[in-house]
């Protein structure tokens, strides 16, 4: 469901307690929906990520996050990371040099990227005719 720029401009003037109570409702509704072995918190190990998890296990403290370990970032990620307990780390198929081969240098945003991907299989299908 997609929702107004007007209505993201209200809900970022709403006060923490608020939005927290919000975000405690909607990981409920995913648990209820899916049940805890279904529901996974993404863990960057950033500061975002690290205040869902807080909230999420506030209220489902056996929810599991997954981090995945990707060589391009800073090991002091993985090392906090580490620190926290039910966290599945995993590791991607394909290394960055590999994903830019396939798909593109993630130029400006994943739109552009996947322009560029559509541009090359194009090209591709032409010169292969």
């Amino acid at each position: 469901m997609k929702h107004t720029i007007q209505e993201l401009w209200q809900w970022q003037s709403l006060p923490l307690n608020v939005k927290v109570s919000m975000t405690k409702e909607r990981i409920r509704n995913w648990v209820d929906e899916y049940g805890i072995d279904g529901v996974y918190v993404g863990f960057s190990g950033g500061k975002d990520s690290t205040v869902l998890l807080d909230i999420a296990r506030q209220e489902f403290p056996e929810i599991k996050a997954v981090f995945a370990d990707i060589p391009t970032q800073y090991p002091e990620l993985k090392q906090f990371v580490e620190t926290f307990e039910n966290v599945d780390i995993i590791k991607p198929k394909m290394n960055f040099f590999q994903v830019c081969e396939k798909y593109g240098f993630p130029l400006i945003s994943k739109e552009v990227s996947e322009c560029v991907m559509g541009a090359r299989k194009y090209l591709t299908s032409i010169l292969s005719e």
